[in-house]
């Protein structure tokens, strides 16, 4: 999907918009210290439709942490309402009552909830299911 052959899988509104110009339907935004442009993307887009982002089908993935950083930046992405999606158990088991704030609590407060699958297949068909739910929330026709 991070390339053009990935639009063949895109709904024909989306074909038609990033075909013309090149663009892929799924976009790498850079590594963790990059979550900024991210962000910035999805306010611009999410204010654009008059919308909050926590209610647009946008997800934020890190399959493995390669320290600390990712922690952060998947809590980010949380705090604007965006599921982060993970491969690899985070470096936060130390207490239950933090796990259980980052896996499940923050669907109420933030829209937004930690997903961990070690199976990368699985978590791709994970990522597509929630993405599709939030379409379907928001009425929006797709083919």
């Amino acid at each position: 999907y991070c390339n053009t052959e990935g639009l063949k899988w895109a709904g024909n509104g989306l074909r038609s918009i990033l075909e013309p110009v090149g663009l892929p339907p799924v976009w790498h935004m850079g590594e963790c210290l990059d979550n900024a442009r991210a962000s910035a993307l999805f306010r611009l887009v999410a204010d654009s439709l008059g919308e909050s982002v926590k209610n647009l089908p946008f997800a934020f993935s890190s399959p493995e942490w390669s320290n600390e950083k990712g922690v952060g930046a998947a809590l980010g992405f949380r705090l604007i309402g965006v599921n982060s999606y993970h491969c690899v158990e985070p470096p936060i088991s130390g207490s239950e009552k933090v796990s259980n704030f980052f896996y499940n609590e923050t669907r109420e407060s933030l829209g937004s909830v930690m997903v961990v699958e070690k199976d990368p297949v699985v978590l791709a068909e994970c990522i597509l299911g929630d993405i599709d739910y939030r379409r379907n929330k928001l009425s929006w026709k797709f083919q």
